[in-house]
C-alpha cells in the first residue's frame, strides 16, 4: 500500500525539503463535478462547494475540535455547511468507513472581497491520523464504490 507521512505544517513551514514533499490536492475533476451536480444535486451548480478542498490530519481528537472551534469563530470565514461525519450518528458505511468533519467556508474578510473571491467556496476536511492512513488508493475504491452503489 502507499505510505503516508505526516508532519507538522510548523516543521515543513520551516524546512523546505519537507515543504517540497507535502502533497497538495488538485482542484475536483470536471468529470467528477459534473456527475455529483447532476446525481445529487439536481442540475444546480451553485449547490458544488468542494472544487477546491483541502484536509488539516490531527494526531487526537482534542486538537481536531479545538481546530473547528477556531474555524467556525473566525470572523475571516463564513462556514456555509459542516458534516460531522465523527457523530455516533452518522453512519460509516455511506463512506467505506471513513470519517471526518467537513466544512464548507468562504472567506469574507476584506482582502477577499478587494479581490472579488469572498463568493468562492472551498471544502476543509478535518481528520484523525488513523482515517488518513486509510485514504490509500484501495480505500478510495471502495469510498466511490460505496457512493456510487447509492448514486451519489
Amino acid at each position: 500500500g502507499e505510505e503516508h507521512e505526516f508532519v507538522k505544517w510548523a516543521d515543513a513551514e520551516q524546512d523546505e525539503g519537507l515543504r517540497a514533499r507535502v502533497k497538495w490536492p488538485g482542484l475536483k475533476r470536471h468529470g467528477r463535478a459534473i456527475e455529483k451536480m447532476l446525481r445529487s444535486y439536481g442540475y444546480d451548480p451553485s449547490r458544488l462547494l468542494d472544487i477546491s478542498r483541502n484536509c488539516i490530519t490531527f494526531s487526537t481528537m482534542s486538537d481536531l475540535t479545538n481546530a473547528l472551534g477556531k474555524i467556525v469563530t473566525d470572523g475571516n470565514v463564513r462556514v456555509e455547511r459542516l458534516k460531522n461525519r465523527l457523530s455516533p450518528k452518522y453512519s460509516a458505511d455511506e463512506t467505506a468507513g471513513y470519517r471526518d468533519v467537513c466544512i464548507n467556508l468562504r472567506v469574507v474578510n476584506k482582502q477577499a472581497q478587494m479581490l472579488g473571491a469572498e463568493l468562492h467556496c472551498c471544502e476543509v476536511q478535518l481528520i484523525l491520523k488513523e482515517f488518513a492512513d486509510l485514504k490509500t488508493s484501495d480505500g478510495h475504491r471502495r469510498y466511490v464504490r460505496a457512493r456510487n452503489s447509492k448514486g451519489t
